[in-house]
């Protein structure tokens, strides 16, 4: 999902598996908090060149399917959520700082850059994560795709 052009990752991994051979993978749905959570990232941080997709559109079942087109047969889908614990909103941004790649990046770029601006950040993904937050937990709800190579 963090390939940089999906067409080019998809047909090299269609490529290597066999006929009737089964691709499979989970990914981050748009609407949903790691979605959601990417989008708010992308907001503080400079565009990525001409022509490379963001990430959450691989958690998009439409985007899929056209991804994937007549190379595969029998597409399914099903969304599933893991419960990441997590003692309060603010300990599960601390946790994310140090070990999301998108969101370790924009903190070392904006601590050094505009620590004013990373505040407003941090402001505002307590706010995503809390929406998400109940019970000592963060939801983060995922979307699983299988198909079958033609």
């Amino acid at each position: 999902m963090f390939a940089p052009r999906p067409e080019v990752a998809l047909s090299e991994m269609l490529r290597v598996l066999k006929p009737a051979g089964t691709i499979a993978f989970s990914t981050w749905p748009p609407e949903m908090f790691i979605g959601r959570m990417f989008i708010l990232v992308a907001q503080f941080l400079p565009a990525p060149p001409p022509g490379v997709a963001p990430p959450p559109l691989w958690g998009d079942p439409q985007v899929i399917r056209q991804r994937l087109g007549s190379a595969v047969r029998d597409i399914f889908f099903a969304r599933n959520c893991i419960e990441a614990p997590a003692l309060s909103v603010q300990h599960y941004r601390d946790i994310t700082e140090r070990t999301a790649g998108p969101v370790v990046k924009l903190v070392e770029t904006l601590t050094a850059a505009d620590p004013a601006k990373l505040t407003i950040f941090r402001d505002a993904y307590d706010g995503l994560t809390a929406q998400y937050f109940d019970r000592n937990s963060v939801r983060q709800d995922y979307l699983m795709t299988r198909a079958f190579k033609n």
